[in-house]
């Protein structure tokens, strides 16, 4: 590994920090030049002493690790149903079951969550009921969604734009947003009980990198920026 001056200590007391966060603090301890703190930044980037763990967003390595989620070989089919399918098609898969490792009580019925690009939503629908008969939805609503709920059930929906992309595959769904459709998402806001949501904020934020800027560029475009804000607000989560 690269030798480098020691981190300023601000740095090392954050889960992760921002580009304009890094060179303040490196000009201010250091006295350095941009160029200077941008050849170091690159350097740590490049060794694994930095790790990206979002837009704009750096976090020290070994500090904590950025969330991946094993998807279910249902959820993998449907992907590649997708891809067989669509080219360059922008949709991102959510199951309920990765909320297991941040609940109390466990998810018992899977529901697979597809979100895809308004333009072709019906399109993907239709494929997906024909590919698995009585198991696809189309934008239900609460009631709707008990009323034919089984397990591994469908839901198609749309995916807003600039949803941020997964981290090992655009079609995965980030933890970040995971996290705001647990607070604001219509449907899914709903089937997640309210005593569980505290659970899965704090454990979410004690085990995994998170960019909150992330959380919040996605909430804004669902409309829900100010009350995500809030959200963080009231469980002490620091948002930049």
């Amino acid at each position: 590994m690269t030798e480098y001056i020691n981190l300023p200590e601000v740095l090392k007391k954050k889960d992760s920090f921002s580009r304009k966060q890094f060179y303040s603090a490196m000009t201010q301890k250091y006295k350095m030049s941009p160029p200077q703190i941008a050849y170091n930044l690159q350097k740590r980037l490049e060794d694994g002493s930095l790790i990206r763990v979002g837009w704009n967003n750096y976090s020290i390595a070994g500090q904590k690790s950025v969330y991946r989620h094993r998807y279910s070989n249902t959820a993998e089919n449907i992907v590649q149903k997708i891809n067989e399918n669509y080219i360059d098609l922008d949709f991102q898969v959510f199951e309920l079951i990765q909320l297991n490792d941040f609940m109390n009580h466990q998810v018992a019925h899977n529901t697979i969550f597809v979100t895809v690009e308004y333009e072709l939503l019906e399109y993907v629908f239709d494929t997906l009921k024909g590919t698995y008969p009585g198991k696809a939805m189309l934008k239900p609503s609460l009631t709707e969604y008990y009323r034919y709920l089984q397990d591994d059930e469908i839901v198609v929906g749309r995916l807003p734009s600039e949803t941020p992309k997964g981290i090992d595959q655009p079609w995965q769904s980030r933890l970040e947003k995971v996290l705001v459709d647990v607070f604001t998402d219509k449907l899914v806001s709903k089937i997640v009980p309210e005593n569980e949501k505290a659970a899965i904020m704090n454990s979410a934020f004690d085990s995994y990198l998170l960019d909150t800027n992330t959380m919040i560029r996605y909430a804004k475009r669902k409309g829900s920026d100010k009350r995500m804000k809030n959200i963080l607000a009231e469980y002490e989560v620091e948002t930049a």
